[in-house]
């Protein structure tokens, strides 16, 4: 094979450049992201109740639709929020089950179910929630000083005249608008001014209803003509709406004040970039690219601000430094992993013509990798980017077997050019290419492992195994042709600098063959001494496995600093919004003075059906705070966080404050780092449970903040009706409640068309300086047959604390209490707080379990432990028909835990925590090592088969094969030295995984030089051992 492609050049050439092409294609092309998208597909079912309470949605609304969406095939789980006035019911799938089929699975669900549900909801709305959700760019806007735009004016034109623009920018799938000031039309009425002429808010709405609208009346058709007729009464403009007739007699303006207002009260503030705002959130299409939805956003907000001079539009939000900064200090740790490589080829091989043959094949073998990415639709991120980057220690290692090979046989053996290419890759090219294949089937059971594991790292494994297999075609084809035509120029002669290097070199490997070799001496000639050398490596790999990796801690992934903090503080029950937007503007004013300030975006309260921009109840905030990436500030995200944190504590009417880095859990929908869920049929008894458990979270050690998903002191009023007074005037409790309603929460009654534009609501509501007290209410004229009769005479007002919010899972009630950390192992964290829960006894029928990071740690660490094992089953099987034995792959198989060994002993030297990219870090080492110990084995076999004896033949074996396989340790770990020195944005994520990789190569190549041959000369028989038994 390798004579028939020396002989056609010109089609090794013309291949390598065409794919090289494509590579440079798909690098412009490929879409950029920080990482690949993880989350569960997920569908959210809002409903909207107006003026119902938390505790009446959640049992009318929430609990019926769970019920139905568990009938979806393919469900998860399902889990509600209950807020007053809205219910969001959100079923989440397992993975594969398409978003859409999800989607419409839900909708045809919901249709089974409507008779069941209150007849005053509004028609539920299903919402796609999936990794495309969030936000990827959010803009502020804010009128400019002298521009006489109030905020209801900008949430209108946001609406009318910003959104339109940007739903057509490109790229955008969404835009939602956030922040409270919904304008519309209100008609104030007065209750006692309308009792007195005998009518009701009701009254004034039916008139609306009636008397602003166009009315098709049909088509005249005669021989002649078709006309349609109609008749026309619908106002053109609001001073039109006060000559609307409520009776004969008395007009609209007669008895209300007819003016523009906002919807009230407001649901949701907004505040960008420190000033008091409208939100534009804008979300990139199913599939699409972060930097491709926020580069047409950019290109379009510069003719905005021309378009539209009197508004401030600002970036409060974006992942655009983010993503952009980690793809290229990635290229960067990428440029700098080749220079070390090469320098580490170049010390090894001494010979620069044979170095730059190595270095020349890295080019190739990178731009044939992106361009198979870019056809599989692998896109670029910091998983991707990393397996780019170890792929280079392992790509270099077929170069760097298959040169060394034919530099020996050329000037060792005294071959011509031409032949030593020959003879010197043909004499490895298989067991090349079984260390290849061995390190493709190690990574396969990666990309099958299902759940998480394989969303994280099957863009990391793909990447390997393509760049390993490209790697192979381009060693044993541009390789050879390439060194005969260098050595061929050369006349085997080198630099005289080269030869000084080489013999420096060799004064320092000689003694570490001499080592190897006398070492293996000693062993195999002590027969009763087996015991004695092996036990004790096996009792260290054992301390490795059950004391170092427990003592360092667990993580699902580390903790990264991103340079992005998010900060939730949740105020006193029932404090206003407008406090709470105070609060807010006093944090801002702190945050900037931290100084290296990029952004600020703060939402307080929520929306129904925006999942972008959220701050959750009224009474609470949820700031996005972007400093300066952290090459270029003093301090790290968790101190920041930690003043911030200190400093909202000790704003007046704070109840709790968690600051957390942005990416802190691995998906949406986990909440914290300490998820401790409470399940039960009784709120009260959660409500004792959630106590014992704060108590529990303030003794656990490893905690920043604690905090709950809802307290019981929201304060509520009801009114206890009399139904014995209500059957004497007549009427009906649900008459009485429905009359007070449409006072307080207004009653919408139509619409003000605006053409092209989102037409205004027109609500018919009790005037605000009437409604502002509940006590008021007393006075309020009730509607009889007997005439209008005070609230007050029908029954009493009585206070009462209710559930914030009511959550619920399993279709059981639940209570939530979160706990956050800064980079404090998970594990670690657990074992405290399950100590300090054992002093607390849970009420009866009260459950707890984790659904923060610890569960899905440990069901991602048992799937991945599972494709561990499968790969190394699988290897087994592939080597024994490689090498002809069943003997020799064990040997190899063996010498795995070698590596690991030395793995773990580096995470605690590195002070990093076990997680999923460490547990990844040991499938690579444990490729390398099988690499290395192949190459050993196949040579140690090559000698017996030409007759030496089987020590001879382990001896010339380690003699020929130290410098390569040193040569592949060290080149493997200086590439991984970027990213376990985490020398760009995000690659604190996979700095464990570089830095198991090097501690174990450094350790376990010393081993495998030592152990793999002594494993072997065990298992073999006499000089024929080895072959197929």
């Amino acid at each position: 094979m390798t004579k028939y492609f020396l002989s056609r050049p010109h089609l090794v050439f013309a291949a390598l450049i065409g794919f090289s092409v494509l590579g440079v294609v798909g690098f412009f092309s490929i879409p950029r992201d920080l990482f690949p998208p993880a989350d569960r597909p997920q569908v959210a079912v809002v409903t909207v109740e107006p003026g119902a309470s938390a505790r009446y949605v959640a049992d009318h609304v929430s609990a019926i639709i769970e019920r139905q969406l568990y009938t979806i095939n393919g469900v998860r789980r399902v889990y509600s929020t209950s807020n007053d006035g809205f219910s969001i019911v959100t079923a989440e799938f397992n993975y594969g089950k398409p978003i859409a089929e999800a989607k419409t699975d839900a909708a045809n669900a919901l249709t089974k179910i409507q008779n069941l549900l209150p007849a005053d909801i509004q028609a539920p709305s299903v919402y796609e929630i999936t990794s495309y959700t969030p936000p990827v760019i959010v803009l502020s806007l804010s009128p400019r000083p002298g521009s006489k735009l109030d905020l209801a004016d900008l949430r209108y034109m946001a609406e009318n005249y910003i959104k339109p623009e940007l739903l057509k920018a490109g790229n955008v799938s969404n835009v939602d608008v956030f922040g409270g000031f919904q304008k519309e039309i209100n008609i104030f009425v007065d209750n006692t001014k309308l009792a007195g002429l005998r009518l009701t808010t009701q009254d004034v709405a039916a008139a609306l209803k009636l008397g602003n609208k166009d009315m098709p009346m049909g088509i005249v058709i005669n021989q002649a003509s078709q006309n349609v007729f109609r008749l026309l009464t619908e106002a053109a403009d609001i001073s039109q709406l006060g000559d609307i007739s409520v009776t004969p007699a008395v007009k609209l303006k007669d008895v209300a004040v007819v003016a523009y207002g906002i919807k009230d009260p407001p649901a949701s503030l907004y505040r960008g970039n420190g000033k008091q705002g409208i939100a534009l959130a804008i979300q990139r299409p199913y599939g699409g690219a972060v930097l491709d939805t926020i580069n047409s956003v950019n290109k379009l907000v510069p003719e905005l601000k021309k378009r539209f001079p009197q508004l401030d539009i600002q970036t409060a939000d974006s992942q655009e430094e983010l993503v952009k900064l980690s793809n290229s200090n990635m290229i960067d740790a990428l440029r700098d992993a080749i220079i070390f490589t090469s320098l580490v080829i170049f010390i090894f091989l001494a010979d620069l013509p044979l170095t730059i043959i190595a270095g020349l094949s890295i080019p190739f073998v990178y731009l044939a990798t992106i361009g198979i990415m870019w056809l599989l639709g692998i896109g670029f991120n910091i998983v991707s980017l990393t397996g780019i980057i170890l792929a280079l220690g392992m790509l270099v290692d077929d170069a760097i077997v298959i040169l060394e090979n034919i530099k020996r046989h050329h000037q060792e053996l005294g071959k011509s050019a031409e032949r030593a290419a020959i003879d010197g890759t043909e004499e490895v090219m298989l067991v090349v290419f079984g260390g290849t294949l061995a390190t493709a089937v190690i990574l396969l059971p990666l990309l099958f492992v299902g759940d998480y594991p394989e969303k994280i790292f099957r863009p990391l494994a793909g990447t390997l195994m393509i760049a390993v297999l490209v790697s192979y075609v381009v060693s044993i084809t541009f390789i050879p042709i390439v060194a005969r035509k260098f050595m061929s120029l050369g006349g085997g002669k080198g630099f005289k600098f080269e030869g000084r290097l080489n013999a420096w070199m060799e004064a320092v490997l000689a003694p570490l063959k001499a080592f190897y070799i006398n070492l293996n001496r000693y062993m195999m000639e002590r027969r009763s001494l087996r015991l004695a050398f092996i036990l004790p490596l096996f009792m260290l790999f054992a301390v490795s496995l059950r004391v170092i990796l427990p003592l360092e801690g667990r993580d699902l992934m580390p903790p990264m600093d991103t340079g992005i903090a998010k900060v939730k503080v949740a105020l006193a029950s029932n404090t206003p919004i407008w406090k709470v937007n105070e609060r807010a503007a006093e944090l801002e004013k702190y945050i900037y003075g931290l100084g290296d300030i990029r952004s600020v975006s703060t939402a307080i309260g929520t929306e129904p059906g925006v999942f972008t921009v959220a701050g959750g109840t009224p009474y609470q905030l949820l700031m996005t705070v972007h400093f300066v990436n952290r090459f270029d500030r003093k301090e790290d995200i968790w101190a920041l966080e930690g003043k911030i944190r200190d400093f909202a504590r000790g704003l007046p009417g704070v109840k709790y404050a968690d600051v957390y880095d942005f990416g802190a859990a691995a998906f949406s929908s986990i909440v914290a780092n300490v998820d401790a869920t409470l399940s039960g049929p009784s709120i009260k008894d959660l409500d004792t449970a959630g106590k014992s458990v704060m108590e529990a979270m303030a003794a656990t050690k490893g905690l920043k903040s604690y905090s709950r998903s809802w307290d019981t002191d929201s304060l509520e009023t009801d009114f206890r009706i009399d139904k014995l007074k209500c059957a004497l005037y007549g009427v009906t409790p649900g008459g009485v409640a429905g009359q007070v309603a449409q006072g307080l929460a207004g009653v919408v009654s139509s619409v003000l068309t605006v053409p092209n534009e989102t037409g205004l609501m027109i609500k018919v509501i009790e005037k605000a300086d009437l409604r502002d007290r509940v006590g008021k209410f007393g006075s309020y004229l009730v509607a009889t047959p007997k005439g209008f009769i005070p609230l007050a005479a029908m029954g009493n007002f009585v206070d009462s604390t209710e559930p914030t919010v009511i959550t619920r899972q399993g279709m059981q009630y639940t209570l939530d209490v979160y706990g956050y950390r800064s980079t404090f192992p998970i594990t670690h964290i657990m074992e405290s707080f399950e100590a300090a829960m054992k002093k607390f006894t849970l009420p009866e029928g009260v459950t707890l379990k984790q659904t923060g990071d610890i569960d899905i740690m440990m069901n991602t660490t048992l799937r991945m432990l599972g494709a561990i094992a499968m790969g190394i089953v699988i290897l087994y099987l592939v080597l024994v028909p490689l090498f002809g034995s069943w003997k020799a792959p064990a040997a190899i198989v063996i010498a795995i835990p070698l590596g690991a060994i030395g793995g773990a002993w580096s995470l605690l030297l590195a002070d990093k925590h076990v997680c999923v990219p460490a547990i990844m870090g040991f499938v690579l080492l444990g490729s390398i090592i099988v690499k290395n110990s192949i190459l050993l084995i196949d040579f140690i076999q090559a000698y017996e088969r030409d007759g030496k004896d089987l020590k001879t033949a382990i001896y010339d074996s380690i003699t020929v094969r130290t410098r390569p396989i040193l040569m592949t340790a060290f080149a493997t770990s200086v590439g991984m030295v970027p990213i376990a020195l985490e020398w760009a944005i995000g690659l604190e994520r996979l700095s464990p995984l570089a830095i198991v990789s090097i501690g174990g190569l450094i350790l376990g190549t010393f081993l495998t030089l030592v152990y793999v041959p002594y494993f072997y000369y065990l298992m073999a028989s006499g000089p024929k051992a080895g072959r197929a038994e």
